[in-house]
């Protein structure tokens, strides 16, 4: 039976006022599932501006919508707006994002809000999905001391410190062994060239692909590794006829 799966809808964009814009949330991609819609985006008011936040990618299940975003001008509007949001019961394999709102009183003063980023469903080689991004400036990021690792998975046993950032799903046991064994061996890379190892993890330029998977191949995994979206994603070979 063939499955029909889609990249996820942009969000809607609406404005009403001056000098001010809505940008609609761009959809999730589709990987076996479809992606997460992008939120939809809307400004009552002058000055102001809206941001939908990203659908999630798609994996074994669709990704989680991104949330929505929306500058109005008094307080009924926002409870129409809250009301409208509330979760319809569905369940979704990646979590949707968080809602951003605010209330320009009487039109007037300025705004921005940005949803939050939808999360990734869990992917079909064991990697749990990623959490939904927060948008923060990279002034921000740098007073916090909050290291850019773009969408990419914690480290182990490292606390999530990135403010706003949607809950990482939990890997597969063999996920984890054949993620340690990766880190293991780009630890080793790292150590015999005198760099420091404190983010190996979350390197995807300085050790190569095919060194990686060459050592792999001489300690006898039945196992390769790529780079699929910025994350590891482990692939077993074809077992041998002979």
């Amino acid at each position: 039976m063939t499955r029909q799966v889609s990249g996820g809808r942009g969000g809607h964009a609406n404005v009403e006022g001056d000098d001010s814009t809505a940008v609609g949330g761009p959809g999730g991609d589709a990987v076996v599932g479809s992606g997460g819609r992008g939120g939809d985006a809307s400004v009552r008011g002058n000055s102001a501006h809206a941001i939908g936040g990203r659908g999630g990618r798609g994996g074994i299940g669709p990704g989680g919508a991104g949330g929505d975003a929306a500058v109005v001008r008094d307080q009924e509007q926002l409870l129409e707006l809250l009301i409208r949001a509330e979760p319809d019961g569905s369940t979704e394999p990646g979590g949707r994002g968080g809602s951003a709102f605010a209330i320009v009183t009487g039109g007037l003063g300025s705004a921005t809000v940005v949803g939050g980023q939808g999360g990734e469903a869990s992917q079909h080689d064991g990697r749990g999905g990623r959490g939904g991004l927060a948008c923060i400036p990279a002034e921000l990021r740098q007073f916090l001391g909050v290291p850019d690792r773009g969408n990419m998975r914690w480290p182990y046993f490292e606390p999530v410190t990135e403010p706003g950032r949607g809950g990482d799903a939990a890997d597969t046991p063999q996920y984890m062994a054949r993620r340690l064994i990766v880190e293991n061996l780009k630890r080793g890379y790292f150590k015999a060239r005198g760099l420091p190892v404190t983010d190996v993890w979350c390197d995807r330029s300085v050790v190569p692909i095919d060194w990686l998977n060459e050592q792999l191949k001489i300690f006898g995994n039945r196992w390769v590794a790529s780079i699929v979206d910025e994350e590891y994603e482990f692939t077993d070979l074809p077992k041998s006829n002979s």
